[in-house]
């Protein structure tokens, strides 16, 4: 599973951002779906609704975005 901190994210009043580090062999499409369970357990299911980006670094980090 991705290391990430659901408690620290960044935020410009638009969107939210969390940095993960994937374990080796995990796909990006599991990260970003372990960043939206964790963030529906934060702030409710209607986070799930919401529209969803992320960016892979060139060092292996991802940055997922929750966008306002």
């Amino acid at each position: 599973m991705a290391q990430f901190n659901i408690d620290s994210h960044i935020g410009n009043g638009k969107r939210l951002e969390w940095l993960a580090l994937p374990d080796r062999g995990e796909t990006v499409e599991s990260i970003v779906i372990a960043v939206r369970r964790a963030a529906m357990k934060k702030f409710g299911d209607a986070v799930w609704l919401k529209r969803w980006t992320h960016v892979v670094a060139s060092n292996g980090f991802v940055t997922v975005q929750m966008h306002a």
